[in-house]
């Protein structure tokens, strides 16, 4: 990417000709608009969600820095409060510390990030290229009446119990037993509406595919855009695009497309 002396440093450019590379082969699409808004220099949330992902913390100082971007600002993802606290969890998810440190620094709200360390800062610090790494994502699900994360204080699921008399025994006997999806906080009590163990369930992995479990950070997703003809043009043209898991070309979900900016 030609600089023009648009940027400060030769490492700043260089690191956007990589970031640019590598987000030409996980999707063109990507590519194209991350290439438009480089060349108009808005290094918006979705820039440094990449430049997050990718370890590229020149990025992320120099959108700062030259007040490209205010990160405390909410973020898109509205799993976060903030971009900052968005761009954090990225930079644990995918090993960046340095990352991870420089924003943790520009914070004084620690207690409010939606996931946390497994492991003190020493260890975090020391992190490698291992997979098996001291770093991992930390679920959220916010109570609406009592504010807090029914991950950290518990949630209940209801079940159904049938019980029916039985003349030999002369007693009432279980006669089965279900569970009924019904969820509730364990902090207040209120039931949460639209809420089953299986959403629960998904948001504790929901970087892993849900039916291979592949870590799509790992593995891959892949986009497929529906083309439809215009009879007005005489040429397909782009109508919805889906991402699929690489590995078993299971649809992504909602929640894991808002987790990885799609």
């Amino acid at each position: 990417m030609k600089s023009d002396n648009k940027y400060d440093s030769k490492i700043l450019e260089d690191d956007i000709d990589k970031l640019s590379k590598n987000l030409y082969l996980e999707s063109p699409d990507l590519w194209i608009d991350f290439t438009d808004k480089i060349n108009d220099n808005n290094f918006d949330e979705m820039i440094l969600f990449f430049a997050s992902k990718y370890n590229f913390l020149s990025i992320i100082k120099h959108a700062i820095t030259n007040e490209l971007i205010d990160v405390s600002l909410p973020s898109k993802n509205k799993s976060y409060p903030t971009i900052s606290q968005h761009l954090m969890s990225v930079a644990q998810q995918n090993n960046s510390a340095e990352i991870y440190d420089y924003l943790k620094s520009l914070t004084d709200n620690e207690n409010s990030l939606n996931y946390k360390k497994t492991d003190d800062k020493t260890k975090n610090d020391n992190i490698d290229n291992n997979k098996d790494t001291n770093i991992s994502y930390y679920p959220k699900f916010i109570c609406k009446k009592c504010k807090t994360n029914i991950f950290d204080t518990g949630f209940s699921e209801c079940e159904k119990v049938i019980y029916t008399y039985s003349p030999k025994e002369n007693l009432v006997k279980e006669a089965s037993r279900s569970h009924m999806n019904k969820i509730s906080c364990s902090n207040c009590n209120t039931p949460l509406e639209n809420v089953t163990l299986e959403i629960l369930e998904s948001l504790c992995s929901i970087q892993n595919c849900s039916k291979c479990y592949t870590n799509l950070t790992i593995g891959g997703i892949t986009d497929k855009v529906k083309m439809i003809f215009d009879e007005k043009t005489k040429k397909f043209i782009p109508q919805s695009t889906t991402y699929h898991c690489s590995n078993c070309d299971n649809i992504i979900n909602e929640n894991q497309k808002n987790f990885f900016g799609l």
